[in-house]
């Protein structure tokens, strides 16, 4: 299987194209290098035999086209479906299987030692709306990733954290329930050493 990545090298398209090579999946990169971090992404899948990287386009058909975001409306998509990621003012494109962000957070994504860059604001790691809405990106990863295996090509999804799902009468067919699997405090710890670790490459 291949899978087009657009948008590789934002941090949670980053953290895809990582699961998927270990996955053995084939990954066509596209994305500009216009940062310092993108630049130290792009190193690390730099000697994968199962990755190649596209600046502008990459014209093969693909079965599986996943989109970190917003589309690059100037680059062509040549697949049998698309999966986007919705993140905050992201534009979902239709007869596309949308599956709509949390509040994610996870190894290269901005933020401070406190917590989470959300926009101009920062979310810190002890405030009830992180410690409620938040999701691992690599937890998040884990449930979509059987949406890729499964043959829909359209429908809109939410990835909700079980810390918010109390009732079984109001659980929503398009709904994608996360349960922590590591404590949330052990992955907010993890991330936190990384970030002091690779702070100038963030």
């Amino acid at each position: 299987m291949t899978i087009l990545v657009q948008n590789c090298f934002h941090w949670i398209g980053y953290h895809y194209v990582n699961f998927l090579l270990e996955k053995g999946i084939v990954v066509k990169g596209i994305d500009k290098i216009n940062s310092d971090k993108k630049d130290n992404l792009a190193m690390f899948f730099g000697r994968n035999s199962s990755f190649q990287w596209f600046e502008d386009s990459y014209d093969e058909k693909v079965s599986t086209a996943l989109i970190i975001g917003n589309r690059i409306s100037s680059i062509p998509i040549n697949a049998d479906r698309i999966i986007q990621i919705v993140l905050k003012q992201t534009k979902k494109i239709p007869d596309a299987v949308t599956i709509n962000a949390p509040l994610l957070f996870g190894e290269w994504m901005e933020m401070t030692n406190e917590g989470v860059t959300d926009g101009n604001r920062i979310i810190p790691f002890q405030s009830d709306e992180f410690l409620q809405d938040a999701i691992y990106i690599e937890d998040f990863i884990l449930s979509t990733y059987p949406l890729f295996e499964s043959n829909k090509r359209s429908g809109d999804y939410q990835v909700i954290s079980n810390k918010m799902y109390l009732d079984d009468a109001v659980k929503l067919e398009n709904s994608i329930y996360i349960r922590d699997n590591i404590p949330m405090k052990h992955n907010v710890k993890k991330v936190i050493e990384h970030y002091k670790r690779y702070q100038n490459f963030y």
